[in-house]
């Protein structure tokens, strides 16, 4: 029978010691348990965002442990959220010909207000919130922008979720 070294016996200890207090939550639990997503305020040129950010942002809520989504502010935070900028901006251009665009960045800012309609808590009000993705293409940006638009929806989505989280 071989003997374990002193060593190995310490490590093996720490190291499950450690796992101990781990958690596949990697959030605290809410003060609330329904949230109310108002309809998003579109104060920027960014065509048609309000329905696909709504959706995006329902749809990860709706995937929280332990909440659900109100159809209604009664009895529930509402979480208000505003476009406030968007712009497609230049990134790289054609090799031949500086003046034409080989790809650009979309991006996108919003403001996120967060409140508790049965305590009366604002948790944040106007935190901003802004991303952007690049795109890439040699002719159709308006098709690309289209394309991409839901993927920038759902990074914003993904951001203003992982602040409920960890509030």
């Amino acid at each position: 029978m071989k003997k374990i070294p002193l060593s190995v016996c310490i490590l093996m200890s720490v190291l499950g010691a450690g796992c101990m207090f781990y958690s596949l939550k990697p959030y605290t639990p809410l003060e609330f348990d329904k949230i109310y997503v108002a309809p998003i305020k579109n104060d920027s040129f960014a065509p048609q965002t309000c329905v696909t950010l709504t959706k995006q942002v329902r749809t990860k809520l709706a995937n929280i442990s332990g909440l659900e989504l109100a159809s209604s502010p009664e009895n529930a935070a509402t979480l208000k959220i505003t476009i406030i900028e968007f712009g497609r901006l230049m990134a790289t251009t054609q090799e031949d010909d500086t003046s034409q665009t080989k790809s650009f960045n979309i991006r996108m800012a919003i403001l996120c207000t967060l409140s508790n309609n049965v305590t009366g808590r604002v948790y944040f009000e106007d935190y901003r919130i802004s991303d952007f993705i690049e795109c890439h293409s040699n002719d159709n940006f308006q098709a690309l922008q289209s394309q991409a638009m839901p993927k920038l929806a759902s990074r914003l989505a993904d951001k203003v979720c992982d602040i409920i989280c960890h509030l």
